[in-house]
């Protein structure tokens, strides 16, 4: 079986709250002390050696229950899975060929439980989660840090998606370029060609006292071929554009790659990587950890280029 899937990058950090003293006229202020990475092992292996009861850990959030279970670990990589509980109300099981139901059999101690993967780089804390439906949000990691060390060595964790400021710069050198969309609003005054908006005049008087008309302009490039092949070229379109809009998506992709969507300003680094494993393998965990650590490992310099090193 083969499916797409998105691995989505993120950093942890872990911060010791601090509490300056204040004077007569004003509060004392709290800051955070970023913890260096080193002091990050430290705590990973005093959670690996001592916190772990059958490989995972309970962690308590405001919201919800979770559990962190640890895979496979050594000096270099956590790769693990992150898990919520789910009511069992809501699902069942149906057999595809007859079509019969049945319930989904448990004892009393057991919960069911909905889960994703994550691999953790112990040299940086950069993490590459796979992010599926229903799923726990990787934020939940820091909560694991908070559990184990706030209350005893005031240490609380932090996680962070990695961002692209501005996309131009990596768009500028990738092989293929592909749709381009974006949003741009027209005032209601304006004259508008109301028959290339599917509507009768009867039906446009209807929306006179909108503010404005939004329309979404997506450019799309024939397949195999890129929208616009010349970068310095595509760096003066894009800030045309930027003149109306900041939210422009665009495609892009060098040849070894498949396509991933860039936001121009603000863009979350993700991932489009295709998995492929056979359903009822008994080793679909560790073709899931090879090929994160494959997809991280090939994208680790442009990654580390939008981290703060310590």
């Amino acid at each position: 079986m083969s499916t797409f899937k998105n691995v989505y990058f993120h950093k942890l950090n872990v911060f010791k709250r601090h509490l300056s003293k204040g004077t007569k006229i004003s509060a004392g202020k709290m800051t955070k002390l970023y913890q260096r990475n080193v002091v990050i092992n430290q705590l990973f292996d005093d959670i690996l050696t001592n916190k772990l009861k059958n490989n995972s850990y309970v962690i308590k959030s405001d919201d919800a229950q979770y559990t962190f279970e640890i895979i496979n670990s050594d000096d270099r990589y956590i790769f693990g899975k992150i898990g919520r509980y789910k009511d069992m109300i809501s699902f069942q099981l149906r057999d595809r060929e007859t079509l019969e139901s049945s319930k989904i059999s448990k004892t009393n101690t057991q919960d069911l439980e909905v889960f994703t993967y994550l691999l953790i780089d112990r040299s940086n804390y950069l993490i590459s989660y796979l992010k599926e439906q229903s799923a726990p949000s990787i934020s939940v990691l820091s909560s694991l840090i908070d559990n184990v060390y706030g209350s005893t060595q005031s240490l609380f964790g932090e996680v962070s998606s990695i961002m692209i400021e501005d996309a131009i710069p990596i768009l500028k050198k990738k092989d293929t370029i592909g749709a381009i969309s974006y949003k741009v609003a027209v005032p209601s005054t304006e004259k508008i060609n109301i028959d290339a908006l599917g509507l009768s005049e009867k039906d446009f008087e209807m929306l006179q006292n909108q503010k404005s008309v939004q329309f979404e302009v997506k450019l799309v490039a024939e397949r195999n071929k890129s929208a616009i092949e010349d970068p310095n070229k595509l760096e003066q379109f894009l800030k045309k554009i930027m003149k109306k809009t900041e939210k422009i998506k665009v495609s892009a992709k060098d040849t070894n790659e498949y396509m991933q969507t860039y936001n121009i300003v603000g863009s979350i680094i993700t991932k489009r990587e295709k998995f492929e494993f056979d359903k009822d393998s008994t080793n679909i965990e560790s073709e899931i950890e090879k090929k994160l650590k494959k997809t991280y490992e090939n994208n680790k310099e442009e990654i580390q280029e939008y981290v703060v090193n310590e």
